[in-house]
């Protein structure tokens, strides 16, 4: 994700944009949707003219001027509380978030405003922090262009100076400009597009663009690789070449097994609220399974709080790259202009259907895409199967695809019709490339290597795949039949040989209660077959056991960023695999509401410091999925999709198999649970090693 934020100077007209509003004759006076009345809901995304409206309360009310740029508008989500005992036809409060930031003073703003009563709430100042998205491109180049050293730079390789731009990042914990500075760390590229991906390796400039000013340049000298090479890089249009396969046709001739009201998506099994964050990208709202007609709350909101990207260089380009592409470039949906809907027949089945919404960019435009989300039924084999008896998995899918420059990334929920969720994410588009001296992966080459290893794989002469990491962070408000919840971790134990063990073969299942935040911090060991239960801490089911939802680990990845580095120092909230919080309405983003700030504590290590209590109580459940990507040459010049992710099962939420019904199951609906014995722990403490 190189010069992801290419944006050009900032013009946001001072005149007042006029704006109509739909309104309902009676309890929904107050909200604004382009969809039907019958459709609105107090989660739905922000519609056009309610993007529109914030924008020109703002100029209105003279709060912001043409300096001033938007990170974020988005829908404020209403309390949770509200949004638990909300009906529909009744009204209820629509605000929206916006952040944004004056170039001329160099300050960021958060602004709240009630989009019922059109007026601005609060327009605050937060001071010290660095907002994300905004960078200009063309500021770091006037700057560089005029700095003796970074020219001479240039000069000792041969290239004018006309002929590059500046590739950038935000510096973060890498910078040396004050902490509150825009700063970013700038290598220079060539504009031939021949060339273009390759940067020009051994030549790195500090820039505050706060202050105007190149702070230091760095120069190897031209050890590093910076000649012009074409290294073809992927373009659809010349190099796209796939043999087409035969037509596979799905058709439904009676229809599918699902509805779409508005962004809530139901079906027999299920129900639940779609939603388009324009920092997080696909929310799921309100997920409730339907028990024979008992609809049985699971989790209130899940979606990607943040992703955050290393590299594994040692030159400082690319030891910079460290991005933060859900909280610093918002899921690539910063730049409306490249983002893209899917694509029936290859992102998602010809069977699917699609949610759109709306977009905007730094100037606070709104931009539609139609086609951002699908959902779709599959099939997924046989749910169950035993001797004749067989039965077809019908999954609801929903799907949705975004680029962050070089890579795309689908996020991929899949309900199940026994109650099970899976997650899956996809990873393609074209990996992070640097220029290197080598044009062979053997031993012995002109680059630098540690006891002979590369820090990345040849994927043809002179360009290298740079070894990195995703890690992709989950905010899972799990509700498992109501919001006073607890959480156990499950361990599988060998039972020492003994009398009572006498084949010394027995292991057992040993539960631990998690009862507070410190406790919360976890890491997965495949070795005990570690998983987490969410459970209501109110009852039990039929059976005694603990009505819960468990989260079943797949591949996972720790950071390799050294104890005591900058980039280590980033990435803090990834030094557990899984935390437990208590849920609070502004806890919502791992790494904090503005990672690139340096200086600032923020986010899950700072949240848990009053090691709150957990048992009994509304919790939230943070998973951080990871992958190590050391590229192979298959992966060159573009990916084939890489899947990772993790499930979500019942364990004990329902008192036999959710999908086999009897003629009894058909006439009855569900009980409830038992109430839980007064000792609400019914776990045995297990010592918990160190980290």
């Amino acid at each position: 994700m190189k010069n992801y934020l290419c944006v050009a100077t900032l013009i946001i007209s001072l005149t007042a944009l006029s704006l109509l509003v739909g309104c309902s004759k009676k309890k929904n006076t107050e909200i604004s949707h382009t969809e039907s009345p019958e459709f609105q809901h107090p989660l739905n995304p922000l519609s056009e003219n309610e993007i529109r409206e914030v924008k020109r309360l703002l100029l209105a009310e003279e709060k912001m001027d043409t300096n001033f740029r938007f990170f974020i508008i988005n829908l404020k989500e209403p309390p949770k509380t509200e949004v638990l005992n909300y009906k529909p036809g009744e009204s209820f409060r629509r605000e929206a978030l916006a952040v944004l930031y004056d170039w001329k003073t160099n300050k960021t703003f958060e602004a709240v405003i009630d989009l019922a009563a059109k007026k601005i709430k609060s327009f605050d100042h937060i001071p010290g922090v660095t907002a994300g998205g905004m960078a200009s491109d063309t500021l770091t180049d006037l700057l560089l262009k005029k700095d003796s050293l970074w020219l001479s730079g240039l000069k000792r390789r041969g290239i004018h100076p006309d002929s590059i731009i500046t590739s950038f990042v935000f510096a973060g914990e890498m910078g040396i400009a004050p902490a509150d500075h825009r700063e970013m760390i700038c290598t220079p590229q060539y504009i031939n597009k021949k060339y273009h991906e390759l940067l020009i390796d051994g030549l790195v400039a500090y820039v505050d663009l706060t202050s105007r000013q190149v702070l230091k340049v760095l120069d190897d000298g031209g050890k590093g690789f910076y000649k012009p090479e074409d290294i073809k890089y992927f373009d659809p249009s010349t190099s796209m070449v796939v043999s087409e396969n035969k037509p596979l046709k799905i058709t439904q001739p009676e229809g599918e097994n699902f509805t779409i009201e508005g962004y809530v998506i139901k079906s027999k099994r299920w129900t639940f609220h779609v939603g388009i964050d324009n920092r997080e990208g696909l929310i799921l709202h309100d997920v409730r399974f339907n028990d024979h007609g008992e609809l049985r709350p699971i989790l209130y909101r899940a979606s990607v709080a943040e992703m955050y990207v290393p590299y594994g260089s040692t030159d400082l380009t690319h030891a910079a790259w460290n991005y933060y592409d859900v909280g610093a470039y918002r899921m690539g949906q910063s730049d409306p202009a490249i983002m893209n809907g899917l694509k029936a027949g290859a992102d998602v089945p010809m069977n699917s259907k699609f949610i759109g919404a709306f977009f905007h960019d730094s100037k606070g435009e709104p931009k539609k895409l139609d086609s951002i989300v699908a959902v779709y039924e599959e099939s997924g084999g046989p749910l169950t199967r035993h001797g004749k008896f067989s039965h077809e998995a019908r999954n609801i899918v929903v799907k949705y695809f975004t680029r962050v420059w070089n890579y795309d990334y689908g996020i991929k929920w899949i309900f199940h019709e026994d109650g099970t969720i899976d997650l899956r994410t996809e990873l393609t588009g074209i990996v992070g490339i640097k220029g290197v001296n080598r044009t062979s992966d053997l031993p012995g080459g002109p680059d630098e290597t540690f006891e002979g290893n590369y820090y990345g794989t040849l994927v043809a002469p002179h360009v290298e795949a740079v070894n990195h990491q995703h890690f992709l962070s989950f905010r899972l408000d799990l509700d498992v039949d109501g919001t006073k919840n607890l959480v156990e971790e499950m361990n599988i134990r060998t039972v020492p040989a003994s009398t009572d063990n006498p084949h010394n073969n027995a292991f057992v299942r040993q539960m631990s209660l998690i009862k507070n935040e410190a406790e919360g911090q976890r890491n997965l060991n495949p070795s005990s077959n570690r998983h987490w239960m969410i459970a209501d801490s109110r009852s039990v089911n039929a059976l005694g056991q603990m009505r819960s939802y468990m989260i079943m680990p797949g591949a996972n990845a720790m950071p390799y960023a050294g104890v005591g580095s900058r980039p280590k120092k980033m990435a803090d909230f990834l030094e557990s695999q899984v935390w437990v919080t208590a849920y609070k309405e502004n806890e919502f983003h791992p790494a904090g509401e503005y990672p690139n700030s340096r200086g600032i504590k923020d986010g899950l290590p700072h949240w848990v410091s009053d090691n709150e209590n957990v048992v009994g109580e509304d919790v939230v459940l943070w998973y951080n999925l990871g992958i190590t990507h050391i590229v192979r040459p298959e992966e060159w010049p573009i990916m084939n999709t890489h899947t990772l992710g993790f499930t979500l099962a019942p364990s004990g939420f329902f008192d036999n198999n959710p999908v086999i019904e009897s003629k009894l199951d058909r006439r009855k609906k569900t009980q409830g649970g038992k109430p839980l014995p007064p000792d609400v722990s019914l776990c045995v403490p297990l010592p918990r090693e160190k980290k």
